[in-house]
């Protein structure tokens, strides 16, 4: 039987780095989303719950209060935002099949519900690795920008995966939750942000920036900045137009 259909809990443990200046380093963005998101995100398909954790943070008493009713906790730093979906399904996988009440991961637990509740801590046994690259720590300015490259190059290879026709990849832009339809040609610098949808059939010429905004099937978008806007189907935006807060 599949981990997801036995009770399990996801807790984002909101890590409060010290070598951040500021006080919440999980809402840092990357690539539009925050770093505690992007955690959340592997943990989709669960209940997911949050706290606040530090440095000293014994984190055994501090998660207890949030298991009841649960078989299984998947405890996770919300520095870690190169984790998937795919991993988590994994390393639930490998920790059912063997029966086991504590899995150390490289930045994380998974724990047996039952038996958390009668221990105040556990054994930092290393059993299985997994992917180690995706628990790499954002800890820095450096690891930080790191990590973001790594996540915009996954959201492309997604995109061109999907479809979607880049004529200069690396000079584009394109936020986490944009969606573009697969028949789409995307030349270079475009900036695509925020909850935008590109349809089917258009074209975005050089030099766009594209926020919150729908672009509708067939459109052609050349040299413009469109924000909290929508563009109609078969329209031809640009050159040098700038959009805001319209529907056209």
């Amino acid at each position: 039987e599949k981990a997801e259909l036995n009770g399990v809990l996801g807790i984002v443990l909101l890590y409060r780095n010290p070598t951040f200046k500021d006080l919440k380093p999980f809402n840092k963005e990357m690539m539009g989303k925050k770093m505690c998101n992007w955690v959340k995100d592997a943990l989709c398909g669960f209940e997911t719950k949050s706290i606040a954790c530090e440095p000293n943070s014994s984190i055994i008493p501090l998660i207890k209060p949030m298991i009841e009713g649960y078989k299984t906790a998947v405890v996770l730093y919300s520095d870690t935002p190169l984790l998937t979906k795919n991993t988590v399904e994994e390393i639930l996988d490998y920790f059912s099949s063997r029966n086991l009440n504590v899995l150390k991961l490289p930045r994380g637990y998974v724990l047996d519900c039952e038996y958390i509740k009668n221990v105040d801590s556990v054994s930092d046994i290393n059993l299985n690795e997994f992917n180690k690259e995706e628990f790499e720590v954002v800890c820095d300015a450096a690891s930080f920008a790191k990590t973001n490259s790594i996540l915009k190059q996954r959201i492309l290879d997604f995109h061109t995966g999907n479809g979607v026709m880049f004529e200069d990849i690396n000079s584009c832009f394109v936020d986490a939750d944009v969606i573009i339809e697969p028949s789409v040609k995307i030349c270079s610098n475009n900036v695509l942000k925020g909850e935008t949808y590109i349809g089917n059939n258009v074209v975005l010429e050089p030099n766009n920036t594209i926020i919150n905004s729908i672009i509708s099937q067939n459109c052609i978008v050349k040299s413009s900045y469109i924000k909290n806007s929508k563009i109609t189907e078969n329209m031809v935006v640009g050159p040098f137009e700038l959009i805001e807060e319209k529907e056209s």
